[in-house]
């Protein structure tokens, strides 16, 4: 029986209010042919048991008087002889108060049971709702984030770059008016000019890490190949991308966060691995989209460091977002990020990308 329908405690409450009342008539039975000098009142202790307990104090106390009545009634019949009329209703007086007793200790851990039922339901839904509202408020902290990220990426490229690019011009033209004077400062110029390309390089890099256009424009297979290659400039080291076969993502959501988890892994290698290549892999299998960034660096770092580290909670719940698995591990030599993306947030190679 399911004991999560709706009305399963009552037909559950039912069964055993029929056994209570088919067992008073067995216990009878044997109690008449076991003879009055036998006492059966515990096998009847049974029947007010599961009416006090599933039927309440009434159902229990009326039971308890059936099952005395049925008990003189069979010791009676069976040839029991008193020297005193009063002893058999003695007998009744004494059983009916010990099952009045029996009734009242279990109608009131009856109680009990329910009252802490209920503060258990309540407390489970306190704790589900509070945990839904934490979802939704980590949810919304994570669009925020990428909200701002992707502003202040617009921001440097258009308005710093713009700048930077203005300062170098400016400059250029300085640099060519000197050296049409053959003046020693020339030199000095152009290394300035230099100077401010670089940083017009760098603040484009890091626009294109707020705020990469790729992804709204290509998709995730380009926007990873333009991370290995950004990142093989920016940290001298070798970082490519694997993938066998194209690779579609229906869900944009998760396009978004596959990135967001790519590029933290990225740059956690690149500052706490110490290897020289990073290999990003994207691939289909029969469970869904499967991204791998690994390394052949130092390997993880002890357990207590892997437990805070913001990175790798980052990195989860954004998997949690959207429904995935996320797993770091170790390998012989490196680290292995691993993140799962299930089957119905992809579609097949036939479909548009995002």
């Amino acid at each position: 029986m399911d004991s999560t329908h709706p009305t399963a405690p009552v037909r559950l409450h039912s069964k055993w209010l029929r056994a209570a009342f088919l067992l008073l008539p067995v216990v009878a039975v044997v109690d008449y042919y076991a003879g009055y000098e036998l006492q059966f009142s515990i096998f009847y202790l049974v029947s007010v048991y599961l009416a006090t307990w599933f039927g309440g104090w009434g159902l229990g106390v009326l039971v308890a008087l059936i099952s005395v009545v049925l008990s003189l009634a069979g010791d009676l019949a069976s040839g029991a002889v008193y020297k005193n009329e009063l002893v058999p209703w003695w007998n009744c007086a004494i059983a009916i108060s010990f099952y009045i007793v029996m009734v009242s200790v279990l109608h009131r851990l009856r109680m009990f049971q329910r009252q802490l039922e209920v503060r258990v339901r309540e407390r489970t839904t306190a704790l589900r709702e509070e945990i839904q509202e934490r979802k939704k408020l980590e949810q919304a902290v994570l669009e925020v984030s990428e909200r701002e990220q992707r502003r202040i990426g617009h921001d440097l490229h258009d308005s710093l770059c713009q700048h930077l690019t203005s300062a170098a011009l400016a400059g250029q033209v300085l640099s060519e008016k000197l050296h049409q004077k053959s003046v020693a400062e020339s030199a000095d110029s152009e290394q300035l000019v230099g100077l401010i390309e670089s940083g017009i390089d760098l603040a484009r890099s890091l626009a294109r890490g707020l705020a990469p256009v790729e992804l709204d424009m290509l998709g995730l297979t380009a926007t990873l190949r333009e991370l290995a290659r950004t990142t093989s400039m920016r940290a001298r080291l070798n970082c490519t991308l694997e993938m066998p076969e194209e690779v579609l993502l229906e869900d944009s959501e998760a396009v978004v966060h596959l990135y967001r988890i790519a590029q933290e892994a990225v740059n956690n290698a690149v500052r706490h691995s110490g290897g020289d290549r990073i290999t990003i892999s994207l691939q289909n299998t029969s469970q869904g989209v499967q991204m791998r960034v690994t390394d052949n660096g130092a390997g993880l770092p002890p357990e207590a460091a892997r437990k805070s580290g913001m990175g790798l909670h980052i990195m989860r719940h954004r998997a949690d977002m959207i429904g995935a698995l996320c797993e770091v591990t170790g390998l012989e030599r490196g680290t292995c990020v691993s993140v799962l993306v299930p089957t119905r947030t992809t579609t097949s190679a036939g479909a548009a990308s995002i």
